[in-house]
């Protein structure tokens, strides 16, 4: 911006220590205040003629307001540093000579400078639009997935409910206390998923408890050939887990799985350092209820925005195993 008086000042004429001091001094507020300008001129204009409305002619409108304010205030200066400072004289051809080169070189640097600048604006604009478009995007995906995830907790699956009412009515005749026994572990699971729909985790040790209930229901149906076996540390008992987590992973394994006396399903859940693994034994049934595999879909992308890690999900010849992030 004050290319041209700088170069007037340092290299033909010999000023003193205070006039040095002012020129500086005026320089720098000069600087600040056009600094502060354009920083509202080009806030008025993302709001007014956003990029969006045309790239081109938003900058060559700015390109032409900073050029004309810099030579304006360049000139400005340079009529202050050569009338009203007392300076050495030169001579009039050197003096001529200077002034044209000067007028040319400065008008050039301004010129490049104002472009500069304005390129460097609009590539400043368009990273932080694209970062709010990029995390716009990313909490959309979040809420979606959290959306499609609340919905399976809400279901809690329709047929294990039928399932289970046809349970409850067949104890309440052949025997009322076991029936008793079930209500209460029925009202115990749905009093847990309507008590923590809205949380986006639980503790691990809350969700065990509920899914000891949730494994006794099934026990009803299934008898013996359901086992679940638990080998949690101690020390993960606090560390946090997605709510019904483990309950679509066990009906996971039951919807695509044969159960009966003689081809057992064992789910193993254990803990490895701050991963919770549950693993089931494959017997695959020929046909498997209407199941798009969403549920795990689900469950993975809502992971992915949880932790770093996700879910690893594993399938050999003999065991399905599913690998969740404690948090």
């Amino acid at each position: 911006m004050v290319s041209i008086s700088t170069f007037i000042r340092w290299y033909f004429f010999e000023l003193d220590h205070r006039t040095n001091l002012i020129l500086a001094c005026i320089s720098t507020v000069v600087i600040t205040s056009s600094i502060l300008f354009f920083r509202r001129l080009y806030a008025h204009f993302d709001k007014t003629m956003p990029y969006d409305s045309g790239i081109v002619r938003r900058l060559i409108l700015q390109i032409v307001i900073m050029f004309i304010f810099v030579s304006i205030i360049s000139q400005g200066i340079l009529y202050a540093t050569t009338h009203f400072f007392k300076i050495a004289k030169v001579n009039y051809l050197v003096k001529y000579e200077f002034t044209q080169l000067a007028k040319i070189a400065g008008y050039m640097t301004q010129a490049l400078f104002v472009i500069l600048l304005n390129v460097a604006h609009f590539t400043y604009y368009s990273l932080q639009k694209w970062r709010e478009s990029a995390l716009r995007a990313s909490n959309l995906e979040k809420e979606k997935s959290q959306v499609q995830f609340d919905n399976l907790k809400n279901q809690l699956n329709p047929h294990f409910l039928f399932n289970s009412l046809t349970s409850l009515d067949s104890l309440i005749q052949e025997n009322p206390p076991l029936a008793r026994d079930f209500l209460q572990q029925l009202s115990k699971v749905f009093r847990y998923v309507l008590k923590n729909k809205e949380k986006g985790l639980v503790s691990l040790e809350t969700e065990l408890t509920f899914i000891k209930h949730y494994v006794s229901l099934l026990k009803t149906r299934f008898g013996e050939s359901l086992q679940v076996a638990y080998v949690i540390a101690d020390d993960t008992l606090d560390l946090q887990i997605t709510p019904v987590t483990l309950q679509i992973l066990i009906e996971n394994a039951i919807k695509h799985n044969i159960i009966n006396e003689n081809n057992p399903l064992t789910i193993h859940i254990k803990s490895e350092g701050n991963t919770l693994i549950i693993e089931n034994n494959i017997q695959r049934k020929k046909q498997v209820e209407t199941s798009n595999g969403q549920g795990l879909i689900n469950l993975r992308t809502l992971y992915n925005f949880l932790s770093n890690r996700g879910i690893v999900i594993n399938t050999d010849e003999d065991v399905f195993s599913v690998k969740i992030p404690l948090i």
